[in-house]
């Protein structure tokens, strides 16, 4: 297991093994929710769950319900757990665009992530 994990190593590994853990209980959600990480080492990707099949794709494939935008020390304490919805939300950090209600069906996204640390990113 790595030390680290980037962004970049979430989305593409780590993310896409809690979706096939999650299989149909993923699919089933019928949502579409795009990340986007600004700052050093940032990106978009877009979380597809729905049918056929849960996946991710880099970038801003379809159109998505839930448009979360955060800034690169946030995903870190995102995937590290000491999120802090509040502060972030306060201080700026932290952008959602369409709708609310997907957060509440999406947490288990950034569930399991805890055991590879995610490298500190500063923001460019």
């Amino acid at each position: 297991m790595p030390t680290s994990l980037s962004f970049v190593d979430y989305f593409s590994v780590a993310l896409p093994k809690i979706l096939k853990v999650q299989g149909a209980r993923a699919t089933a959600l019928g949502v579409i929710v795009r990340f986007v990480v600004t700052g050093r080492g940032g990106g978009a990707w877009t979380v597809r769950l729905r049918p056929p099949a849960a996946c991710v794709v880099p970038g801003s494939e379809w159109k998505a319900d839930l448009v979360i935008t955060v800034t690169g020390p946030e995903m870190a304490r995102m995937l590290a757990g000491t999120f802090d919805a509040r502060t972030a939300l306060a201080a700026g950090n932290i952008e959602l665009c369409g709708d609310l209600s997907v957060l509440r069906q999406v947490g288990f996204l950034l569930q399991g992530c805890q055991s590879a640390p995610v490298a500190r990113q500063a923001s460019a």
